[in-house]
């Protein structure tokens, strides 16, 4: 039966208004704010101009949905490329048909030329190895040949102009909704050698992973036009959906794995490869294909020694990747995947080096890519793609994620290595679906696949043990990662940009990252484990190949839950705001018992209560976050309950749903 309470606080509540927000403030802090002080009442959420213009046009909606009128780019890209690995080159062409599908007239085309970060005096945040960067052959627009702008000045109609990672090109005729475009490059770069490269890509001896290889078409979107954010080696990137159409060339007998399917397999591989290949998508078992220097590797392929050319084909992905060596041994398997009542089944591959360092590879390499898509699609959606492909090797630390394709670093410990891919292949849904922009807003992408992970890896190892495995994989590593920081002083916004020196190295991690991932863990809280749930995914399935902004993932929860939440979004998204409750006593007060409880931080929570009482029965008391926003800011609140039977016991969030940062204080006991 319900236990009578009173809570003791000032009479007014004040309520937080509804969404919308505004963007990336510069943070502050009220110096009363202490534990002595007021604590500072979260504002509204206000959404930047930018944002109320795409509102007020039609392609976006306050409910965070897309609008009726809302519209995303999709280029076409033919490319070929050849891989010298003896010269260290590759030579490109490629041509990209663009059409204008904004209402608005483009003057002129933004160009990611993102190589160039390896070019001498090129803008950076870390040293790198200077390769040279892009070399531009030949670029024609609509079939005519454009010239260089002179250097340090902006192209004229009919030029270019090179500008760190981004080109960009003045159009002779302007690209009037409705029309296309077409443009020519012929390219060369020297790969970046690896570690450290830029931690993404580049070459390790003879072991290649090509990303970021290409000239891309930027994005340009409905609420900002054009975005062009140069490449510094910080964050990561903004992509539209495109289909690809892509040739790679390299010498005989080194094999190539790729974003989307290989649509030459029998130019490509001896009949007994092609009957391993099937019986691993039939049977669903780890099949070893190509063991790098056994005398059954060169019969693999096709007989002879020219140069082979791979064709492949990716549809509606934001990205093309691929790697190739003659050093790396092959296993395949296949993923299913339920979609209602029908299964698909996705090919997956493992490319790895037989070093030691890299010994989990052999054991699990296949397995747990399998494992991360079939976990990702039961938790989130299913996974859309042909085909998942993990590279080893090139990187010294952690993955890099692309379309149906991850490379990482040569792990020894398998459930590390399950971790690594695990993370990795969640980033097929956020950003590879999701298409955020993971520069601006790195936690849209970066914490949400942390979150994800947690959530996939307990399901298929448990709780975790200590020894092996990575903390982060786990909502306790992350939690105490997070709280560490915070509890040093150093908890920021997660609004602000992932480039600048807004944040520092050693904390962009933590923050975008873990701290995110804490946040969603609180929200799942707060809103119950099934609501949370069904808010999240429809804000991804609302957003598959689209361009979600901030306010799109705040409006999508509030509407899907029904819940005022912006008082949540501004304590935990624009504020570096440490959670800090505590029990500061419990007192005998007539035929009542009072409870006080202090709040030490700045982030205003729910107040969540076990009382427990001598004869062991516990009760559960819950006060609104609404409390802590009465008067001038108050830091106190007195909850008072039956005195008898004797409270033995009070504990401040039982569950651990919220990430306090000192839950020693969270306790009292008589």
């Amino acid at each position: 039966m319900p236990k009578r309470l009173l809570v003791l606080i000032s009479a007014g509540v004040f309520c937080a208004a509804g969404l919308p927000a505004q963007t990336r403030p510069a943070p502050t802090v009220d110096t009363a704010a202490t534990v002595s002080g007021p604590r500072p009442i979260p504002g509204p959420v206000y959404e930047p101009a930018a944002f109320t213009r795409a509102v007020l046009r039609g392609t976006r909606a306050r409910s965070g949905a897309p609008g009726p009128r809302y519209w995303v780019a999709h280029p076409r890209y033919r490319i070929e490329a050849t891989l010298d690995p003896v010269k260290n080159r590759l030579d490109g062409r490629e041509t990209v048909l663009y059409a204008n599908r904004s209402p608005d007239t483009l003057t002129r085309l933004a160009v990611h030329l993102r190589q160039n970060v390896f070019a001498p005096g090129a803008p950076r945040r870390q040293p790198v190895p200077i390769t040279g960067g892009v070399i531009l052959q030949r670029l024609l627009l609509n079939g005519r040949a454009l010239t260089k702008a002179p250097q340090g000045q902006e192209a004229i109609p009919g030029q270019y102009a090179v500008d760190g990672t981004v080109m960009w090109i003045a159009l002779s005729t302007a690209l009037r909704p409705g029309d296309s475009l077409r443009l020519d490059a012929s390219w060369s770069y020297a790969p970046a050698p690896a570690p450290p490269s830029d931690g993404r890509e580049g070459h390790e001896g003879r072991v290649y992973f090509m990303g970021y290889w290409y000239p891309q078409i930027a994005v340009y979107d409905d609420v900002d036009g054009w975005v062009a954010d140069p490449y510094l080696l910080e964050a990561e990137f903004y992509m539209d959906p495109a289909d690809y159409d892509v040739r790679i060339t390299v010498p005989h007998n080194w094999i190539v794995g790729a974003t989307g399917t290989l649509a030459n397999r029998e130019a490509i591989f001896s009949r007994p490869t092609l009957d391993s290949l099937g019986s691993a998508r039939a049977s669903g078992r780890v099949i070893r294909i190509l063991t790098p220097g056994s005398p059954a590797a060169a019969r693999a392929f096709v007989s002879g020694t020219t140069p082979l050319t791979w064709h492949w084909v990716a549809n509606n992905v934001r990205d093309f990747a691929w790697g190739t060596s003659d050093q790396y041994a092959w296993d395949v398997t296949r993923a299913l995947v339920r979609h209602g009542a029908a299964t698909d089944t996705v090919d997956i591959n493992s490319y790895f080096r037989l070093s030691e360092p890299a010994a989990a590879w052999r054991i699990g390499g296949a397995r747990y890519t399998r494992d991360a898509v079939q976990e990702m699609s039961q938790y989130l959606w299913p996974y859309p793609y042909p085909a998942m492909s993990s590279f080893e090797g090139v990187l010294d630390g952690g993955g890099m994620e692309y379309p149906m394709a991850t490379v990482m670093q040569p792990w020894a410990d398998t459930l590390s290595l399950a971790g690594d891919l695990m993370h990795e292949t969640g980033h097929m849904w956020f950003p590879m679906q999701v298409g955020s922009n993971e520069t601006r807003f790195p936690w849209m992408d970066e914490g949400f696949t942390q979150f994800d992970v947690a959530q996939c890896m307990r399901a298929l190892y448990g709780e975790p043990r200590g020894g092996t495995g990575r903390p982060n994989d786990a909502e306790p590593g992350q939690r105490a990662t997070y709280v560490h920081a915070a509890r040093a002083g150093q908890d920021l916004p997660l609004i602000l940009p992932g480039t600048g020196d807004d944040y520092p190295q050693a904390l962009y991690y933590i923050m975008y990252y873990n701290k995110t991932a804490q946040v969603l863990a609180a929200l799942r809280g707060l809103l119950g484990e099934a609501t949370f749930h069904r808010a999240f995914v429809e804000y991804g399935r609302r957003w598959i190949d689209r361009h979600p902004e901030p306010y799109d993932f705040f409006n999508t929860i509030a509407d899907v839950s029904g819940r005022d939440l912006s008082w949540f979004w501004t304590t935990w998204f624009y504020h570096g705001w440490p959670l800090d409750q505590a029990v500061q006593s419990v007192a005998a007060d007539g035929d009542s018992a009072t409870i006080t409880i202090v709040d030490r931080g700045l982030a205003p929570m729910p107040i969540l209560l076990a009382v427990t009482r001598a004869d062991k029965s516990v009760q559960r008391v819950e006060l609104p976050v609404e409390v802590w926003f009465t008067g001038n800011g108050v830091r106190k609140i007195q909850v008072r309950v039956t005195r008898d039977p004797q409270v033995a016991q009070v504990e401040i969030d039982p569950d651990g749903l919220f990430p306090d940062i000192d839950r020693a204080n969270n306790d009292w006991t008589r």
